[in-house]
């Protein structure tokens, strides 16, 4: 609940939302005010303020009774294009997890034995897992908002990489294009 005052939606539409809020609190209190109300239970109270220099505001119901249809399928449309687009990236992100598992299985199955220890096959093959980890890692921290993720990524690279190399990850313009060069 506290991150929808971080949402990128919020600050976009906050302000403009918060004035309509104010308008119409200003106009309902307005009204009670010069027109008289009628509270929960049902009980009509009369105007604070009478006078015919101060009518009660009000708008006819034909408008939104003729525009409602409309606006309900547009957002209806609107809706859909944003499940497709949110569907669409969750199949591309699952692809490039699924691609960088076989990355680091064809690794260790064309991996040639006959030219180096046991101990050098497993220090080459740990570099490329953790090559790919950090290329997957770096991708996720460049699509998620910087306050969200910043510190986690960077004590997850110092935690599981070379103090030189993570700090060439930091310190690139484009962090997965940095990860994907030292994978290469």
């Amino acid at each position: 609940l506290a991150a929808i005052l971080k949402s990128g939606v919020y600050k976009n539409l906050g302000r403009e939302v918060g004035t309509i809020t104010a308008a119409s609190a200003a106009l309902v209190l307005y009204n009670a005010v010069v027109g008289g109300y009628t509270d929960f239970e049902g009980v009509k109270h009369a105007a604070l303020v009478s006078s015919s220099f101060l009518p009660v505001l009000t708008l006819p119901m034909a408008a939104f009774t003729l525009t409602s249809p409309s606006l309900g399928l547009l957002l209806v449309f609107r809706t859909n294009s944003s499940y497709q687009r949110w569907d669409e990236a969750r199949k591309n992100w699952g692809m490039n997890i699924n691609h960088t598992r076989d990355l680091v299985r064809l690794a260790n199955v064309y991996y040639d034995n006959s030219v180096s220890t046991p101990e050098r096959r497993e220090e080459d093959l740990n570099h490329v897992a953790l090559c790919t980890w950090a290329f997957v890692r770096s991708m996720k921290r460049h699509l998620s908002p910087e306050e969200e993720d910043e510190n986690s990524f960077r004590a997850e690279l110092y935690a599981k990489l070379p103090p030189q190399q993570a700090e060439k990850i930091i310190n690139a313009a484009h962090r997965p294009n940095r990860a994907l060069q030292d994978l290469s």
